[in-house]
């Protein structure tokens, strides 16, 4: 007798039952969203919560293994899922935060420091910037120890710079990573947590380079070879090909952005084609298609191996272990890992003899992601892969023509060219727009900034970097064990010129950049749910995904003004919003906090333009300016200032900020040297109610990360 389907046991009404139908293929798409839920919930949290929480996931799991949901009813076995699988995404976001928990530098502090150099980079200025681990910092206890620290060497003179693997023995002046330059900015202490990142520092003296650790196992020993063939690498190729030719090479091969030219990076900003740098979906698509393309070729051509081996699953394996070869050349960061656990996932259903590019594939590489690494949910890079992809595999399931196509007569092949040319660009177009779309409210979101022109520069650059660029770099790696990969190089560096050029075109054209506020977390939230409605449902429902992006857009539109004064962590940046955007109090200090403070505004302008707009008053010991309704901000930063003379500073309606002095009590709303330093960065708005200042530091708010 055929087994009764469970779905009978429980009526549904009409709409549920036509639901069923059509999207029940669709339900497992929604596993990662709801992991994702949970993990949100984790970070969102003000107070850490403790390791019993952990336990959220036993009640639904008891229900439905005892079949208890069953019996209650449809709704009581979704909200059981639901609450399973977001319990299952905070369970493993808090596990990941105390597994990644390790010391950290509390307070500046200038030591001899050690450690073992893992990586090679570059700061915003140009300096040599080395990530060690293994560290003994002189002075400090070994369980107070930072895990990993980062150092800027100002000066390595004609001292060559260490290679990854190599021991390094250098005076530091450390100091704890930075918090946010305002409330609600990009939080990088956080990031630097789930990093094991204690501490960054700078350096002026001598690098000295210390014998290699003996005792180091096979493991490490591997790794820091392949992190020396990543540099020899990443060298071989700026020496070869000129300028910024090599940089760019070195930033698609090996992941090795230091010598990326400010002009070129702005460039590609500008046009967005910044995506192009940074090795994610589309390079190891690109090389991975390349490879499992020319193998099965290869195969095919050979009757023996076309015959008797199983091409398209032997194209698939070898494609695999290219991608796995490149993840490990390029430095193995977050979006490579991505990328490649995306690309994995395709390759494993093709020897399994699934599809392999379907919402089912990317739901699981998804999944895998969120419970591996929980803290990916926040990153813009995850966030835009994902919801690129997902809006390609959606929009050519909905429009993908469902018929076979037959060999073209041989008499029509000048046909079959052209319609292969059309629909190549065509589907390039398409892709383009799906892409952009889904991506560019994210982006603006996180960056405060669009390109309008993003699509005509992709349409342009796309197809060099697909046969001209990516091409030409695997055939390098296939003639350099031969020492034949130099001409090739250089025929690559021409395609790199093009591309530059493009970016420098594009970004070059009026309104290539257009600038919109910080938006409250909402908004993201909204945009989110909106997307996932549309793309994950098939039903006429899923078109109210439309309304809540709507909606998101509309809460961007209407979202409560920036603040009126921001203030630097220990006051030493200041800026005031005026009738002609933010005036700044300096024109060079702290130059990632204006960067940053001007970006969420909305604003264009560069620092230096910011600091010579009107609305700041300057005398030789204070600075004021008129803001909000009525109120006047007065910043005293004199030394040996006496109280009586804050006393007739301290007026009503008046905001006081003392960098040295006593404290004052008075009329005014009163900020000192001991609140700058104990608050970090500061927001100041007027509102209804009257003067409400926000910081970062909050004494309410106890994170793994925050302490």
């Amino acid at each position: 007798m055929a087994q009764k389907d469970r779905t009978d046991k429980v009526p549904l009404p009409a709409f549920f039952t036509n639901l069923y139908q059509i999207e029940s293929r669709r339900f497992a798409l929604w596993l990662p969203v709801c992991l994702g839920a949970g993990i949100w919930v984790y970070f969102t949290l003000d107070q850490e919560p403790s390791v019993a929480w952990a336990w959220i996931v036993a009640p639904p799991f008891v229900a439905l293994a005892s079949g208890a949901a069953w019996r209650i009813g449809w709704g009581m076995l979704v909200v059981c899922w639901i609450w399973l699988s977001a319990g299952i995404g905070f369970s493993a976001a808090m596990v990941s935060a105390h597994l990644a928990w390790a010391p950290a530098i509390g307070f500046p502090v200038g030591e001899t420091v050690e450690g073992r150099v893992i990586a090679l980079s570059r700061s915003a200025s140009g300096a040599p910037r080395l990530l060690l681990d293994r560290v003994t910092v002189y002075g400090v206890e070994a369980d107070e120890t930072p895990a990993r620290i980062r150092l800027t060497v100002l000066d390595p003179g004609s001292d060559p710079l260490p290679v990854p693997g190599q021991r390094i023995r250098v005076y530091a002046s450390l100091m704890p990573t930075g918090r946010p330059v305002e409330p609600g900015a990009f939080d990088f202490s956080r990031r630097a947590y789930f990093e094991r990142l204690g501490g960054v520092g700078i350096s002026r003296g001598h690098v000295l380079v210390l014998p290699e650790d003996a005792t180091a196992g096979l493991v490490d020993k591997v790794r820091m070879w392949v992190a020396r063939v990543r540099d020899g690498l990443s060298r071989h190729l700026r020496d070869t090909l000129p300028g910024r030719q090599g940089a760019f090479a070195a930033a698609i091969i090996v992941g090795d952005r230091v010598d990326i030219q400010d002009t070129d990076a702005e460039a590609l900003r500008a046009s967005n084609l910044a995506h192009l740098l940074a090795i994610s979906g589309l390079h190891m698509g690109i090389l991975t298609g390349l490879v499992f393309t020319a193998t099965r070729l290869l195969l095919a051509l050979v009757p023996w191996t076309a015959y008797r081996w199983p091409t398209k699953k032997t194209a698939a394996l070898v494609a695999l272990f290219a991608g796995a070869g490149y993840l490990a050349l390029s430095g193995a960061t977050v979006a490579t890992q991505r990328a490649f656990i995306m690309v994995a996932v395709a390759f494993i259903a093709v020897l399994l003899d699934r599809p392999a590019i379907t919402l089912r594939a990317l739901a699981l590489a998804a999944t895998i992601i969120l419970l591996v690494r929980p803290i990916s949910l926040l990153d813009a890079g995850f966030q835009m892969s994902f919801a690129a992809t997902a809006a390609l595999v959606a929009g050519y399931e909905e429009f993908r023509v469902r018929r076979k196509i037959q060999a073209p007569h041989r008499r029509f092949w000048g046909r079959a060219i052209l319609k292969g040319v059309v629909i190549y660009f065509g589907g390039l177009v398409v892709s383009s727009l799906l892409a952009g779309l889904s991506t560019a409210p994210i982006a603006a979101y996180h960056f405060n900034r669009t390109a309008p022109y993003g699509l005509l520069a992709n349409l342009q650059a796309l197809p060099i970097m697909g046969f001209w660029i990516a091409p030409s770099a695997c055939l390098a790696a296939v003639l350099a064990p031969f020492g034949l990969a130099d001409p090739v190089l250089r025929v690559m560096g021409e395609g790199i010129d093009q591309v530059l050029a493009i970016a420098h075109w594009v970004g070059g054209l009026p309104g290539a950049v257009q600038s919109v506020h910080a938006a409250p977390g909402i908004v993201l939230g909204l945009i989110a749910i909106g997307g996932l409605w549309l793309f994950l449902w098939r039903g006429p429902w899923r078109f109210a995904g439309i309304a809540a992006a709507s909606a998101a857009l509309f809460l961007w539109q209407e979202a409560p003004p920036r603040p009126d004064v921001l203030i630097a962590p220990d006051g030493r940046l200041i800026g005031v919003m005026s009738s002609q955007g933010r005036v700044l109090d300096h024109g060079t200090a702290q130059s990632f906090a204006a960067k940053t403070w001007l970006r969420r505004d909305g604003d264009i302008a560069d620092q230096a333009m910011a600091a010579m707009r009107p609305g700041l008053e300057r005398t030789q010991d204070l600075m004021s300016a008129e803001f909000g309704a009525g109120w006047r901000l007065k910043v005293h930063w004199k030394r040996g200032v006496k109280a009586d003379d804050l006393m007739r500073l301290c007026t009503e309606q008046t905001l006081l900020i003392v960098k040295h002095g006593p404290v004052v009590k008075g009329p005014c709303r009163y900020i000192g040297k001991a609140d700058l330093a104990r608050s970090g960065a500061i927001a100041v708005t007027n509102t209804h109610s009257g003067l409400r200042i926000d910081s970062v530091v909050d004494p309410s708010r106890n994170r793994l990360w925050t302490r």
